[in-house]
């Protein structure tokens, strides 16, 4: 995004949370960042096809996911440093590398160096199995550093698992994380994170796993409009059935921000969401409103524009920027005397 800030000249906010983006700047600017996301947007979700599988393959030995791992690390940082007009994400749980890069021959490049890693190694492991017990359904090789889980009793290598939680923290997309065991789909508890995990990726965790909840609840649930606010309320069920087209107040315990769960603006009590919106995006509507039948009555002052009502006496008025006006035709003047002048030789004194 930093690139088309700097080529349209705006600025780009992302909201991690409540997954939208919104753009500053002129008009124009802000249509070109907009088409230039779109297109962005476009290539990375084609590239989200390109994928490399690590098992099921003729001829790939059923450790090749742990291989490529050691090589290049759990992150696949070593690949993503060799090839850096791509990036590369390593599923743990189905043993796929997905490439973001709309590009057919980084997919091949990447095939090859994962044919290589599976020649390379120790030919005796395409025939190598391990026992149902020992055998971890992750890396699918002998358990090292071995982890049971509490719920089903299951056991895999420790890392296998970090890097199964961390990976879901990454995507977002794998929540609630279940045990990998073929034909398991019992959650990881509590316990089990808390054992596997430091107290910061814990809390890294259930952030992911929060705003996984919420991208899934089909806009049931919103995060409060505070930034950084991780607390998140109910959207009204039935606009329809509110009374005077309001919403709901949420009270937010976090930052004591009081939210309307019907248009998600500021709570505002005793007015339509939809007047509301309008005084929202043009903050003079109500001042607008007011001035409709008063046109004799409320002036601006041509030198500060300040919105004055003369509610009686005679057409001098003083306004609070210190110009002496002529209500009549509205002759600005730097003194009283100069007003009063200007009252008796062109205008009927009243």
């Amino acid at each position: 995004m930093r690139s088309i800030q700097q080529e349209t000249q705006t600025y780009i906010l992302f909201d991690r949370r409540n997954f939208n983006v919104r753009v500053f700047g002129s008009p124009r600017d802000i249509a070109a960042a907009e088409r230039k996301l779109i297109h962005s947007l476009m290539n990375y979700h084609e590239s989200k096809q390109l994928k490399v599988h690590l098992k099921g393959e003729e001829g790939q030995p059923p450790d090749l996911m742990k291989k490529v791992v050691d090589k290049f690390g759990p992150d696949l940082k070593g690949l993503n440093e060799k090839f850096r007009e791509a990036e590369f994400v390593l599923d743990t749980r189905h043993h796929v590398i997905s490439i973001s890069g709309n590009s057919l021959e980084m997919k091949g490049r990447v095939e090859e160096i994962v044919r290589e890693i599976a020649s390379n190694g120790d030919q005796s492991s395409t025939d190598h199995t391990c026992s149902s017990e020992r055998c971890c359904p992750i890396c699918l090789c002998e358990v090292e550093n071995g982890y049971r889980l509490e719920g089903c009793s299951h056991l895999f290598c420790q890392s296998c698992l970090v890097e199964q939680l961390e990976s879901a923290m990454r995507n977002m997309d794998s929540f609630p994380v279940c045990c990998a065991r073929e034909g398991c789909e019992m959650p990881i508890l509590l316990t089990d994170l808390r054992s596997l995990l430091s107290t910061e990726k814990l809390e890294d965790l259930f952030r992911a796993y929060l705003r996984s909840f919420v991208a899934s609840s089909g806009g049931i649930y919103r995060f409060c409009p505070s930034p950084d606010c991780p607390s998140i309320y109910r959207v009204v069920a039935d606009p329809a059935e509110t009374v005077s087209g309001a919403g709901e107040p949420f009270m937010c315990e976090v930052c004591f921000a009081e939210t309307c769960t019907r248009c998600h603006l500021e709570y505002h009590p005793e007015v339509s969401c939809e007047k509301y919106k309008e005084y929202k995006e043009d903050p003079d509507l109500s001042l607008k409103e007011w001035r409709k039948g008063k046109e004799e009555d409320v002036k601006n002052c041509p030198v500060c524009f300040y919105t004055i009502e003369k509610v009686d006496g005679c057409n001098h008025v003083e306004c609070r920027c210190g110009r002496h006006v002529c209500w009549a035709c509205l002759e600005h003047f730097s003194c009283s005397q100069d007003c009063y002048a200007h009252l008796q030789s062109n205008h009927i004194v009243m």
